[in-house]
């Protein structure tokens, strides 16, 4: 995890570099280049490569908007006579604007009717330029995969936009890695609060309290949504964090105090490929006197059907059902451990109070006999 410091160091430098401006707003660096007004924001602290990439979106600033068509084009090309108020991304067709999208990095795809733009944090201007013109990129996606599963043999396939640029793919990431990166920041987080000690499972870790999907997003900003799952069940089937009081505001987490990756592996598997239907054909018709074997199923599309994201949604679901049960059946056990121990401690005052109730009865009687010895040998005087 880089500290706050390092990335003021590294965005001073820069800003003081490139003649830009720089100020703090919203939890967040602005960063402005006052000769063509882009600005960019780079969050207070990085993890992994983070200062690398940081170090490229301000520099990025120096260019003015990629989709600016160069001068060449805006003299031949009719549609430079549109109104300038118009967004500069409205200059390239959709399907030109996916191909970039593609060569620097993103991938694109619909998923439940949402457009989901993974991808480098440099290509974040692509993925603005994306979600600006959702309504028009999320029917041509739709169609691209539609077209892909269903177009009918001897057809020609229409080709993808992926197909038609030099799309570069990005390093995977280490998850493990990254679990263990982000832990560290929940564990200085924690202490931040002052270590408060708190058990799990008989296991003492320390308590913190707050929203791990805000720290994420701020410490990490070019995750997306299926990374982030990936390294929460990491931390969680690894024992490394577990959710305390889910329904608290903020809610309450318990974070292991040593990091230790409990020998569990990521494990991915591949889909078998969809058999060639010519290869089936030309199967059955050399062997006629035998059933021809039954083609395997197809591997589901990249991007999902309705009916599979709803199972993957019910699956979620699931999942989050059973991890608030198992928090509420941890409380209730941990709710009555207290309750008893509770009842052994008040049988033991009861049993101190009955001894102590015991002991003075004692000494009020050998009082009593004391006085009456004292008042036979006075005479009955005091």
């Amino acid at each position: 995890m880089t500290s706050k410091s390092d990335v003021k160091k590294l965005v001073e430098a820069e800003t003081k570099r490139l003649g830009f401006t720089m100020k703090l707003a919203n939890g967040r660096w602005e960063i402005t280049n006052p000769d063509n007004g882009r600005t960019g924001t780079i969050p207070l602290q990085a993890m992994g490569r983070g200062l690398d990439n940081y170090r490229r979106e301000i520099r990025s600033l120096l260019h003015d908007h990629p989709t600016k068509p160069s001068p060449m084009v805006a003299a031949t090309d009719p549609a430079t006579e549109k109104d300038d108020s118009m967004p500069r991304d409205t200059w390239w067709s959709v399907e030109a604007l996916l191909a970039a999208a593609f060569a620097n990095g993103l991938r694109p795809y619909v998923s439940g009717g949402i457009l989901h733009t993974p991808g480098p944090v440099e290509a974040k201007p692509f993925a603005d330029m994306l979600h600006a013109r959702e309504t028009e990129v999320i029917p041509y996606l739709t169609k691209l995969a539609a077209t892909a599963t269903t177009t009918p043999e001897g057809d020609t396939d229409m080709p993808k936009t992926g197909e038609t640029a030099n799309a570069t793919r990005t390093k995977p990431r280490d998850i493990a890695a990254d679990s263990e990166a982000l832990w560290g920041l929940l564990r200085d987080a924690a202490r931040d609060q002052g270590d408060k000690q708190l058990t799990n499972g008989g296991v003492v870790g320390v308590q913190w309290v707050g929203a791990l999907a805000d720290i994420i997003k701020a410490a990490c900003p070019d995750w997306d949504a299926i990374h982030e799952k990936e390294v929460r069940q990491y931390l969680n089937r690894t024992e490394h964090t577990r959710c305390h009081r889910p329904r608290a505001t903020p809610p309450v987490w318990w974070i292991a105090l040593e990091w230790n990756d409990g020998g569990l592996t990521i494990t991915k598997t591949t889909p078998k490929p969809k058999p060639d239907p010519r290869t089936v054909a030309a199967a059955v018709n050399a062997k006629t006197t035998t059933p021809a074997p039954a083609p395997e199923p197809a591997a589901p599309a990249a991007t999902g059907g309705a009916a599979l994201q709803a199972l993957i949604a019910f699956e979620r679901t699931v999942r989050q059902v059973e991890a608030e049960r198992d928090d509420a059946i941890r409380d209730r056990d941990e709710a009555r451990a207290e309750r008893d121990k509770a009842v052994r401690d008040l049988g033991d005052l009861r049993g101190e109070l009955n001894q102590v109730t015991l002991e003075r009865d004692q000494a009020q009687a050998e009082l009593t006999t004391i006085n009456a010895l004292f008042e036979r040998l006075t005479g009955g005087k005091k």
